[in-house]
């Protein structure tokens, strides 16, 4: 099993990621991200948006049971993040959570 938190902070330190609800969009419209995760409190309209266009890009979406202050933490984050784009996961196990979801 993934520890999530873990391997979210491996991947924001060792490969390359983005925060945002913007660059997540972007990455679902352009199918260019390897995995979004969404906070459990997410925006529901930017959620409803990013879930439509990754469905459609066949982007794998991994669902953060916690909030967006929790995902902001373990990312190193004084602030709010419902959305994190994983480009490259770096030494991280994070895609490995995609089945497990």
């Amino acid at each position: 099993m993934v520890d999530l938190d873990r391997s979210i902070n491996v991947a924001r330190k060792s490969g390359k990621t983005q925060l945002g609800a913007k660059s997540a969009l972007k990455s679902a419209k352009l199918g260019d991200a390897k995995a979004i995760i969404i906070s459990a409190n997410a925006p529901q309209e930017s959620k409803e948006d990013v879930l439509y266009y990754a469905n459609i890009s066949k982007i794998p979406i991994i669902h953060y049971p916690r909030t967006s202050q929790d995902l902001g933490i373990v990312c190193g984050r004084p602030h709010l993040a419902a959305f994190v784009t994983i480009f490259s996961p770096g030494d991280s196990d994070i895609l490995d959570a995609i089945s497990e979801n």
